[in-house]
């Protein structure tokens, strides 16, 4: 009698043991990654603080603590980033909030007074030539509306115009440089809270953390259960066809051996059977 085939897997069997045996291989590589670690800026470990609801799987926590002064060199220099933090926000609440004007700039006044200066300077010198010329022209004999007075007086005219436009432009070259003086002092205390932010935002910096070492990744090859279980029933039925194979032979060979005894004349005897009983009837 042949023997039984092999019992085929269940593929839902064969599929849970197959995830499960990924789950193994996940958790042990996650193991092998997890390493604690110490130096002297501090130290970072691991521990589990939980299970996922949904797939089962550890949740962990990574934790790191400082050395005492390495600790205390972090709150001093988180307190001043705090600092210039806060004292950055007031800064920006202090920014102008419209655009430079400068417009409320008048230096009409200025203009005025240099102008009138300069003519209060001159006066005595206007004076002074007006009668140097009227005695000139008084000592010569030539009266007031001649030619040669009228030309003279020209002359003294074109001087003293000269000299007043001469104050005009330096009045206005007055004017000009107060307008810059006071544009640019407008302009300085406009852009102050904008520098001392800026000066703030320059002195501002993340504050550090220590840096561990990379952990060196290490991963063991999951094993493919599923593919073993296969392989494994797919020997099995080999096995069993060859040994069915190898009955079927032997019982065919023995049936020819039956026939040539039986038509010699001689009895063959198979196991279990009496003398004088024919293996083939």
């Amino acid at each position: 009698m042949c023997g039984s085939a092999p019992k085929t897997p269940d593929p839902d069997k064969v599929s849970a043991a197959q995830t499960q045996s990924n789950k193994d291989t996940a958790a042990y590589n996650a193991q092998l990654n997890r390493v604690n670690q110490t130096n002297p800026f501090g130290s970072s470990s691991y521990s589990q603080t939980g299970t996922d609801p949904t797939t089962g799987a550890p949740i962990y926590n990574q934790s790191t603590t400082l050395s005492p002064q390495l600790q205390a060199l972090f709150d001093s220099q988180t307190s001043s980033q705090q600092g210039i933090s806060d004292a950055i926000g007031g800064a920006i609440g202090r920014l102008p909030g419209q655009a430079f004007d400068p417009s409320g700039i008048d230096v009409g006044d200025i203009r005025q007074r240099s102008f009138d200066s300069q003519m209060a300077l001159m006066a005595p010198q206007f004076d002074k030539g007006w009668k140097q010329l009227e005695g000139t022209m008084s000592d010569r004999g030539l009266p007031i509306g001649s030619e040669i007075f009228n030309d003279q007086l020209g002359e003294y005219n074109r001087a003293r115009d000269t000299s007043i436009l001469g104050a005009g432009r330096t009045a206005d070259l007055d004017a000009s440089n107060e307008f810059q003086r006071q544009y640019g002092n407008k302009l300085n205390e406009y852009n102050m809270p904008y520098d001392a932010l800026g000066k703030l935002m320059g002195n501002s910096s993340a504050v550090g953390s220590p840096q561990f070492s990379g952990v060196p990744q290490s991963a063991a090859a999951g094993t493919d259960t599923a593919q073993n279980t296969w392989n494994a029933y797919n020997a099995n039925v080999a096995a069993n066809n060859q040994s069915n194979s190898n009955l079927m032979s032997g019982l065919l060979g023995i049936g020819k051996l039956g026939l040539g005894v039986a038509s010699g004349g001689s009895s063959f005897l198979l196991p279990g059977m009496q003398p004088g009983m024919n293996a083939f009837g």
